[in-house]
């Protein structure tokens, strides 16, 4: 499943513990969007999952981090074929 990560240019060398609470909130929010996605569109082509996947993801975490697309779009494909689980 898809993780964030923070954008670049956003962290320093060190994570603080803020900064581990703000990724794992947006890792809980993520996981959560990838769940309604899944329940509310399976069987819809795999680029309209994508695209709304982005959209719901830009609206709810904002751009302090970035989720790696490949990972993003290998999760749209998986609901758009069913196969997506958990």
């Amino acid at each position: 499943m898809t993780r964030f990560e923070f954008a670049p240019g956003t962290v320093g060398m060190m994570i603080e513990d803020e900064d581990v609470a703000r990724l794992d909130a947006a890792n809980a929010v993520l996981r959560a969007t990838i769940r309604e996605v899944r329940d509310a569109m399976g069987g819809v082509p795999a680029d309209t999952v994508h695209a709304e996947l982005n959209r719901l993801l830009a609206d709810r975490v904002g751009p302090a981090f970035v989720v790696r697309d490949a990972d993003l779009r290998a999760d749209a494909e998986a609901i758009s074929d069913g196969t997506l689980f958990g």
